[in-house]
Formats: C-alpha cells, sequence, structure tokens
C-alpha cells in the first residue's frame, strides 16, 4: 500500500519499510499467513469475491511485494 501518513507505516515508524497492514504494532513483520488470510478477507468483503478467487488474487498481489516475494 503507498504510505504517505505516519498510520500507514507500520508501528508508526516513518523509517519503516513495511505498511501497518503488514507489521505488528512494534513495527516488525507479521506472519505471512495472518497478512495472507487478511486480505483474503478484506478482498472478500470489499471486492464481493468468493473465497478462492480471493485467495488467488491475495497470492498474486503478495507476490509483487518485496517481503513476500518468493512465498
Amino acid at each position: 500500500m503507498p504510505m504517505s501518513k505516519l498510520e500507514d507505516f507500520g508501528g508508526g515508524n516513518p523509517a519503516n519499510v513495511y505498511c501497518v497492514h503488514c507489521a505488528n504494532t512494534d513495527g516488525s513483520l507479521k506472519k505471512y499467513e495472518e497478512v495472507y488470510e487478511g486480505m483474503i478477507g478484506f478482498m472478500m468483503g470489499t471486492q464481493n469475491m468468493d473465497r478462492v478467487t480471493a485467495e488467488k488474487a491475495a497470492k498474486e498481489y503478495m507476490e509483487t511485494m518485496p517481503a513476500w516475494q518468493g512465498r
């Protein structure tokens, strides 16, 4: 996600390379499975996707993020 506001950065730290959705409150990277499930839920809720479609879309999108490449 684009990070332009302080609250967008993981841990509220503008030097953090992880966004608030991928980071724990201390700024450390969340587990892949936690972010993946969150993204599936987000896509199902906001884009009216079924679970299978949302799983595929979440995986494809996360593969474009440096923290999750090669997963």
